[in-house]
């Protein structure tokens, strides 16, 4: 049988206690219509921004991957990365969500918007 990954659109990998999500389909266009590569540099720019305004006691939890032709997050909390699939997964498969949350965090001077 096989088994749902609650962790879309990531691929997860477990050694131990250390865990690592794995971005799989980069959407490259999308980030190119932005000036970007869609590199693994800039998803993590996107999320550690989107972190950054949406759950800032994440950002403690978690290791951004170096790599630039994919993209990881590296945690010993799997919550922590569960998590983040879903905020992930809240924009990824819709184009103009997608575009709109490369647009606000895709950015080198991220101002967050703290209410």
């Amino acid at each position: 049988m096989k088994q749902i990954n609650v962790y879309q659109p990531f691929l997860i990998s477990s050694f131990q206690r250390s865990h690592t999500l794995t971005l799989s389909d980069m959407k490259w266009a999308a980030f190119e219509q932005h000036d970007f590569l869609g590199d693994g540099e800039d998803w993590a720019l996107l999320i550690e921004n989107l972190l950054t305004e949406k759950n800032p006691e994440l950002l403690s939890k978690l290791t951004f991957g170096d790599e630039t032709m994919m993209f990881c997050i590296r945690s010993e909390d799997k919550d922590a990365l569960h998590e983040i699939a879903e905020m992930v997964f809240a924009f990824y498969e819709d184009e103009t969500l997608l575009d709109a949350h490369i647009a606000q965090y895709a950015q080198y001077e991220f101002e967050p918007n703290i209410a």
